[in-house]
């Protein structure tokens, strides 16, 4: 007879672990993919005011704090409603104090990384700016002598 308990297996343990690393990956391949997406639009749209810039760059600020919240689940720290409040109101500030928090002097190694990955970001916009122009200019779609 079933008492409606389920006896929890090793397959059963190992599907419910969750792989925070391939979580924190897929977020960094977004936040490169999006800044190529950035730099196409950058095309598209040059003249943007200040509102619509904010509604660009709102994906890039979701996708950085989902990182910094994915990371925390990943060491079990337990984040305040101040820290959170800082990550999502001034990221740039924010993640510094959450590496520092959580990693103490490693948290240097872990900026640096970032510093990186801003880079490849940069880079990924101005390849997609060019290749947007280049291909603007050959399809004919683009008149870039305003």
């Amino acid at each position: 007879m079933d008492d409606g308990q389920h006896e929890i297996t090793e397959n059963d343990a190992k599907a419910q672990t969750i792989d925070y690393g391939v979580k924190k990956r897929r977020i960094i391949l977004m936040l490169l993919a999006y800044s190529a997406i950035l730099g196409i639009t950058a095309v598209i749209f040059p003249d943007k005011d200040p509102p619509t810039d904010f509604v660009f760059f709102l994906p890039l600020l979701i996708l950085g704090v989902s990182w910094c919240f994915t990371d925390a689940a990943e060491r079990n720290y337990r984040m305040g409603r101040l820290m959170s409040l800082l990550l999502i109101l001034f990221l740039a500030l924010g993640l510094p104090i959450y590496l520092l928090r959580t990693r103490g002097f490693g948290a240097f190694k872990t900026l640096a990384a970032t510093l990186l990955l801003v880079g490849g970001m940069l880079t990924c916009m101005v390849v997609a700016v060019i290749a947007t122009v280049y291909a603007g200019n050959a399809a004919g779609l683009l008149n870039l002598a305003r």
